[in-house]
């Protein structure tokens, strides 16, 4: 062990035990120096209407449910779905799987799930978007950031829900109608620009 004196005998200074400790007030006091700095951060300027967020979950799930197809309508299948109401529905295992169970298991089958709306088999591409997707679309146009997205095995009913048919458009070209048509007389007629990434655009000369 290094011994605390140096040649002459002198003792070393130590640097833990040579500074006098600081004598600190017992309860400190930092109700002065809270400050909200949001609105001085912000990029967004401030809106004078509440916050959508503040009346509506950070995620909201919407359920479509497709018809049947006739394959499904000859095994049985539809019973296995139950709407209880806007946001309830029952799945029940199919006949043709209930019949392969013993009823001691089979009468355990059912699960009750919740979501923020569930639309039924006979909903209109119309009914759906006007239900699901026009207020986000609304949100997006305030400012807002949203992000919309379907999910779903395959075959059921995920891209007749997005891009849909010609006689029946989906959410996607419903959603840039809207956009478009809110712009009015706002649109940039030059040629001119080109956009660049994602939020950039390159000035193109003539």
């Amino acid at each position: 062990m290094e011994s605390n004196f140096n040649q002459e005998g002198v003792p070393r200074p130590s640097y833990v035990f040579s500074a006098d400790p600081i004598a600190r007030p017992s309860e400190i006091n930092f109700d002065g120096i809270k400050l909200d700095l949001s609105h001085e951060f912000s990029l967004v300027a401030p809106n004078t209407e509440a916050n959508s967020f503040e009346s509506k979950d950070y995620l909201q799930v919407c359920l479509r449910i497709r018809p049947f197809t006739q394959s499904e309508k000859e095994l049985e299948s539809e019973g296995c779905v139950h709407i209880l109401d806007s946001q309830t529905v029952v799945l029940k295992e199919p006949q043709c799987i209930l019949g392969r169970l013993s009823e001691k298991s089979s009468g355990q089958m059912a699960q009750k799930f919740s979501f923020s709306k569930v639309f039924g088999p006979a909903t209109t591409q119309k009914e759906f978007f006007q239900g699901c997707i026009m207020q986000p679309v609304k949100d997006l146009l305030k400012g807002q950031s949203r992000l919309i997205f379907t999910y779903g095995l395959t075959n059921s009913g995920k891209t007749y829900t997005f891009q849909g048919t010609e006689e029946n458009i989906g959410i996607l070209p419903r959603t840039l109608n809207v956009l478009f048509d809110s712009l009015q007389e706002r649109l940039y007629t030059k040629m001119n620009l080109k956009p660049h990434r994602s939020r950039e655009y390159l000035r193109l000369s003539s």
